[in-house]
C-alpha cells in the first residue's frame, strides 16, 4: 500500500518534478512539501466525495433531530464523517456486492427512499433511516490501487500550478485534473460491470435491535 509520502511523489513525478518529499506531516522544509501540504486533503475529499469508491462506503442509523420541516416527517443528523449521503435503505431495497475500489449505482437509485439534505439534517419519511453514504477516509492502508492512482494524479493537478508556474503550469495542471477524472470514471465503469445485487435486506428496527 502506497503512504502518503508516495502518493506526493507520484504527483511530482506526474508533473515532470526531479524533487522527493520525505515528510507533508510535517512538511520537510521544501517547496514541493509545502504545497503538497496544502492541497493533499483537498485532493483526497474531492477525489472520495463522488461515491464511487467501495473502500468508503459506510452505514449507519441514523439519530433523530429536531424535525423544522413542515415537509418530512423525519429529520436525522448527518454523521460527521460523512461527505455524501447516497442511500437511504428501505426493507425493499436491494443489497449491491461492492468490489473492492468503487460501487456500482449511482445516487439517486430508485431503490433508495427519497431524502433532502440541509446542512447537517436530513429529512426523509422513512422512519428508522437506514443511510448509505461515502465518508471520509484519511487512512492510507485502505486505498485501493486504482484510488490512490487517481488521487495522485488528481493532487498533480493542484501542485502543477505553483511549482511549474505560468501557462506551463496552467496546462500541466488541467491535463492532470483529466487524466484523475478518467481513471476514477473507469474503476467505477469496471465496477458497474463486476457487481451483483440481491433483494435481500433487514430491515433497520431488526437488524439494529438483535
Amino acid at each position: 500500500m502506497a503512504s502518503i509520502v508516495q502518493i506526493c511523489n507520484m504527483a511530482l513525478s506526474h508533473i515532470g518534478s526531479d524533487a522527493r518529499v520525505s515528510s507533508i506531516s510535517p512538511p520537510d522544509g521544501s517547496v514541493e512539501a509545502g504545497h503538497c501540504a496544502t492541497f493533499y486533503d483537498q485532493a483526497r475529499t474531492e477525489m472520495l466525495e463522488p461515491g464511487n469508491w467501495g473502500f468508503a462506503l459506510k452505514r449507519t442509523l441514523l439519530a433523530q433531530s429536531t424535525n423544522a420541516s413542515d415537509t418530512w416527517l423525519y429529520a436525522y443528523s448527518i454523521p460527521s464523517d460523512c461527505l455524501r449521503p447516497l442511500r437511504i435503505l428501505t426493507p425493499v431495497s436491494g443489497v449491491t456486492v461492492f468490489t473492492q475500489d468503487t460501487a456500482s449505482y449511482q445516487a439517486g437509485d430508485s431503490d433508495s427512499a427519497t431524502f433532502e439534505r440541509e446542512g447537517q439534517v436530513l429529512y426523509s419519511n422513512e422512519p428508522d433511516a437506514v443511510l448509505l453514504y461515502t465518508c471520509d477516509v484519511d487512512d492510507v492502508t485502505r486505498y485501493s490501487p486504482s484510488f490512490t492512482t487517481a488521487l495522485s494524479y488528481l493532487l498533480a493537478g493542484y501542485i502543477a500550478g505553483p511549482i511549474l508556474k505560468g501557462s506551463d503550469g496552467l496546462r500541466t495542471g488541467d491535463a492532470m485534473r483529466e487524466r484523475a477524472m478518467r481513471f476514477a470514471d473507469m474503476s467505477a465503469t469496471a465496477a458497474a460491470n463486476g457487481s451483483v445485487s440481491t433483494s435481500e435486506f433487514t430491515p433497520a428496527q431488526l437488524r439494529f435491535r438483535q
